[in-house]
């Protein structure tokens, strides 16, 4: 039994990592399948933080609404965020057992993915530095 507890754990945290560090930092490339690729992975991590970090539906639409701005080469958006959207919905179930299981595992690394997810969220919308 502590086996597949352990087992469980893991996978789950692999998971969490995996989720995390699709990190696609914002840069000035124009190019459209970079852009997609953006938008599909915010729209993941948007779901998660709405579902455990306590997210408004409004500062979601707001951020998905700065992030359209921002990524204007990005076509289709709305369709690409709705794929990433929904592509968090294995993880949000994964994170949603855990809490049933192991509530103060689940405790831990909701803080930490929350905290991570903000900066990243952040920094997804700032211009980049020229070199």
């Amino acid at each position: 039994m502590k086996n597949i507890k352990y087992h469980y754990g893991r996978r789950v945290a692999m998971a969490s990592v995996l989720l995390l560090s699709t990190a696609l930092p914002i840069s000035g490339m124009a190019s459209e399948d970079a852009a997609t690729a953006k938008v599909e992975t915010a729209g993941e991590r948007a779901h998660f933080a709405q579902a455990f970090c306590q997210v408004s539906p409004e500062r979601i639409g707001a951020y998905k609404q700065q992030l359209r701005n921002r990524l204007p080469e990005a076509s289709d958006f709305d369709r690409h965020w709705q794929v990433g959207w929904h592509r968090a919905n294995k993880d949000n179930a994964r994170m949603s057992a855990l809490r049933d299981h192991d509530p103060s595992e689940f405790e831990a690394r909701i803080k930490v993915n929350c905290e991570r997810l903000k900066w990243l969220a952040g920094n997804s919308l700032r211009t980049p530095a020229r070199k």
